[in-house]
C-alpha cells in the first residue's frame, strides 16, 4: 500500500493494518475504541441513533471506494481493516439499547471476531467472492450476526 495516499490511511484503519499480530483484531479493536470514545455517550435519542447508522452506511460507501483504490491485486489483504471497522460498528448498534459496560463491549467484540474468523450462515459465500462489495459485505453480516446475538444474550444477562 501507498503510505503516501491519504485513502491509504483509512484503509489501514488509521495504521492498525499495519499490526504485524492480528491486524483484523487490531482493527475491529480500534473501531470498538472509536466507537466507545465518539458514539456510545451520543447515542441517547432516536435522530443520534439515525446519524450513527448514516455514520456506518458512510462508511461501507467509503470502504466501496477505497478498497480498488488502495489494494492494487491482491484480493482482501490483512491489512485491508476497514472493512472491520464497519463491521464492527454494525455489531455496536445493539449496545446503545442494552448498555456499553465492559462486559458488554467484550462480548460484542469477541462475537464480532468469532464470527468474522469462523464465516458462518452465509458469510463464507461472499467471503470467497472477489471485489470491494463482497470485502465489505462478509463484515458487515458478521457484524450483523453479532448484533443479532448480542440482542439475544442480552435478553437472559439483563
Amino acid at each position: 500500500m501507498n503510505l503516501k495516499n491519504p485513502l491509504s490511511w483509512l484503509s489501514l484503519g488509521f495504521g492498525s493494518g499495519l499490526s504485524p499480530i492480528a491486524p483484523g483484531t487490531m482493527g475491529s479493536l480500534l473501531a470498538l475504541i472509536i466507537y466507545y470514545f465518539f458514539f456510545e455517550g451520543l447515542l441517547d435519542s432516536w435522530l443520534n441513533y439515525l446519524f450513527f447508522f448514516f455514520f456506518i452506511l458512510i462508511s461501507f460507501l467509503i470502504g466501496l471506494y477505497i478498497y480498488p483504490r488502495t489494494v492494487e491485486e491482491e484480493n482482501d489483504p490483512g491489512s485491508f481493516v476497514w472493512d472491520e471497522f464497519v463491521g464492527m460498528w454494525v455489531a455496536c448498534l445493539p449496545l446503545s439499547f442494552i448498555g456499553t459496560s465492559l462486559f458488554w463491549l467484550s462480548i460484542t467484540f469477541f462475537l464480532f471476531r468469532l464470527f468474522d474468523i469462523w464465516k458462518p450462515f452465509g458469510i463464507k459465500f461472499f467471503d470467497k467472492k472477489h471485489g470491494a462489495f463482497y470485502v465489505m459485505i462478509d463484515d458487515v453480516l458478521a457484524g450483523f450476526y453479532s448484533g443479532i446475538l448480542v440482542i439475544f444474550l442480552s435478553l437472559f444477562f439483563l
